[in-house]
């Protein structure tokens, strides 16, 4: 069992840590915010005449313009 820890610990070294310093503004990234200022609302579905840009906050909330 402590042999599991051990790779799991590794693992998460290997992986994790390194993506976090190589990306570190992509967790202080305001969606909501950027929609805002490109005129757009955070919402759960589009209507017809919108367009969905991205997603805001959550992945089930697009922006929509």
């Amino acid at each position: 069992m402590k042999i599991h820890l051990f790779f799991f610990i590794l693992l998460l070294w290997v992986t994790v840590l390194p993506a976090r310093k190589r990306f570190p503004e992509y967790g202080s990234l305001d969606l909501s915010y950027q929609c805002k200022m490109s005129k757009g609302h955070c919402k759960t579905q589009c209507s017809e005449n919108e367009f969905r840009i991205g997603f805001c906050i959550r992945p089930g909330t697009h922006c929509c313009i």
